[in-house]
């Protein structure tokens, strides 16, 4: 510390012998006397020695430097503490927290396209006279099951009737001549009524009538359509005693054991479709497995889809021609991707998606992610409830630093109690940006 000394002359010069100046003057000077005086005692800060003094100074500054370095070490812990949650053995068994490794692998990812269910035209029959006719009575309704060979209509037709009196006429020339002999009768008549009868029987069955049977004029013109398949009366467009003419589609049968499944896919899709690619059709509250059986290689004008036929068993009558379905195409993806149930996807303090990876047992650090598509597993079953198959959701890291510190094929995954597991999180204020 320096003290500021001030010549004597100085103040001297305040008591000069200006001894003829007014004694207002003089008062100024007396009261400046003082003031002088204590600045020649007091020290002058900005006057600092750099010795001892200036040493002191900078080491209480370190000092304070000091625990702010420590609190800065301390709060950087703390923050890394945050970014874990510990549970003990009882509270994830309480919890029923369950955590497994997911590893990546190649998967098969589904396409959905819209569908109809379709009658199978390889197992289906139109019922339909070949001659023109009128409808005397029918034996079955719309909706009935019917057996190969049962009656379905009985109809009219002057056609049937002439070829039925032909046929009948001819049996009995060729009964005559064949008993005389081609001797007797000659050669001329006897080959006349055999092909007299042969053309006879062949016209009744282009009519689609028994040649064989037996006939009297009573019935002439009178004759039955019958079911050529097992089968179910899928429609019929007519009524009794109405006149049908020869071709006209009078009912149709159809056997339901099979049917058919038309898919329409985007005329665009560069899908490669081929008949071992898995389909699985959801219609009618069923899960159901089909199989690829027709690709069009042309776009519908109207729609601008392309048609994919699949074949559906349908043993137990559950399907019906008409009802809209959805069909998922399984392609295998070509990077190998994650896959976890949707239990595992929690909302972070921020809204983002995040999961939960057991880094050591009981230690759970929270990894932000995007996510990705949903998938429905595929069952080994060919039929099961819409219900049933685990919903899958495809999961990428949002950080990939994140991504190599806790990588999601390393350490297991919470798959079920995540949620207990963000609320603990919440308790101790987490934020997963570490602001």
């Amino acid at each position: 510390m320096r003290n500021i000394m001030l010549p004597l002359y100085s103040v001297n010069k305040l008591f000069s012998d200006n001894q003829s100046d007014n004694k207002p003057a003089m008062a100024q000077r007396l009261m400046l006397t003082p003031i002088l005086l204590l600045a020649l005692v007091l020290p002058l800060p900005g006057y600092a020695g750099d010795g001892h003094d200036h040493e002191h100074a900078s080491s209480q500054n370190q000092t304070l430097s000091e625990p702010g370095k420590e609190y800065e070490h301390e709060q950087d812990e703390h923050n890394d503490n945050e970014n874990s949650v510990h549970l003990s053995a009882e509270q994830i068994q309480q919890a029923g927290i369950i955590s497994r490794i997911i590893p990546a692998e190649k998967t098969d990812i589904p396409l959905r396209a819209p569908a109809e269910i379709r009658a199978n035209g390889y197992r289906s029959f139109v019922v339909s006279p070949r001659v023109d006719s009128v409808v005397i009575t029918r034996h079955v309704a719309l909706g009935d099951h019917v057996q190969p060979g049962q009656p379905l209509l009985t109809l009219f037709s002057e056609g049937v009737a002439s070829a039925q009196a032909e046929l009948r006429s001819a049996r009995s020339e060729w009964q005559r001549v064949k008993n005389l002999g081609k001797n007797a009768a000659g050669a001329a008549r006897y080959n006349q009524a055999e092909n007299t009868l042969a053309a006879a029987r062949a016209r009744l069955t282009a009519y689609g009538l028994n040649a064989d049977a037996e006939l009297t004029p009573a019935s002439f013109g009178e004759y039955q359509l019958t079911a050529q398949t097992a089968g179910l009366v899928l429609s019929d467009d007519f009524q009794q005693g109405q006149r049908v003419t020869a071709g006209s589609a009078l009912m149709q049968i159809t056997d339901e054991t099979t049917l058919w499944a038309e898919a329409r896919l985007p005329a665009e899709s560069e899908l490669h479709l081929t008949r071992d690619t898995r389909v699985m059709l959801n219609v009618a509250g069923l899960n159901i497995s089909a199989q690829i059986s027709h690709e069009s290689h042309t776009i519908d004008p109207l729609t601008r889809t392309r048609i994919v036929r699949l074949t559906v068993e349908n043993p137990d009558h559950r399907l019906h021609p008409g009802l809209f379905a959805s069909a998922d195409f399984y392609t295998r993806s070509e990077n190998p991707i994650t896959l976890v149930p949707e239990t595992a996807l929690v909302r972070g303090s921020d809204g983002d998606w995040q999961i939960f990876i057991e880094s050591t047992p009981g230690e759970f650090s929270a990894l932000e992610v995007e996510r990705g598509r949903t998938i429905r597993t595929i069952q080994t079953t060919e039929r099961t409830t819409s219900n049933a198959g685990e919903i899958l959701i495809e999961i990428s890291s949002k950080d990939s630093a994140a991504l190599s510190e806790y990588s999601v094929s390393q350490y297991p995954i919470v798959v079920a109690g995540a949620f207990f597991i963000a609320s603990e999180q919440a308790k101790g204020g987490f934020d997963p940006h570490n602001h």
